[in-house]
């Protein structure tokens, strides 16, 4: 088939421009779908371990993460974390706006299980995958009482 036949064929079909406008919204629908289901992952995301990330301050929303995951490890018990910032950060430039990353300097730990030895390389060692800090700057200690 050549072009003039198929565009021959297309001056044919009635309510051609029913179709190509019921097409083109078609596409638009799933366009809009599409991106409105990313939104939802992202706040859906934005909510880890009963910690509300998307609103408040980064650094007290991180401390409680932490808080929360540490006192989940086996001897630990409860747990209270205090996490030191660095107070100059870095402003980084995604789009149109900019974003701040406060990055976590050092790190204090007091917890039940702050006596053990095996429970306090547990905490250091998971803190430190968490914050992306080095073990020297986690402390980890005991409860009193």
């Amino acid at each position: 088939m050549d072009k003039k036949g198929f565009i021959e064929k297309l001056k044919n079909v009635k309510h051609l421009q029913i179709i190509a406008c019921v097409a083109v919204l078609v596409t638009v629908l799933i366009v809009y779908f599409a991106c409105a289901s990313c939104s939802e992952q992202k706040n859906t995301n934005a909510s880890l371990n009963g910690v509300d990330l998307s609103s408040g301050d980064y650094c007290t929303n991180m401390q409680k993460q932490v808080e929360n995951i540490v006192s989940k490890i086996s001897g630990v018990g409860s747990a209270a974390v205090v996490i030191n910032w660095d107070k100059s950060t870095d402003k980084t430039a995604f789009g149109s706006g900019s974003t701040e990353n406060p990055k976590p300097i050092g790190a204090l730990i007091v917890c039940d299980g702050g006596n053990s030895t095996k429970v306090k390389l547990d905490v250091i060692y998971a803190v430190s995958t968490l914050l992306d800090l080095s073990i020297e700057k986690i402390m980890v200690y005991p409860k009193s009482g």
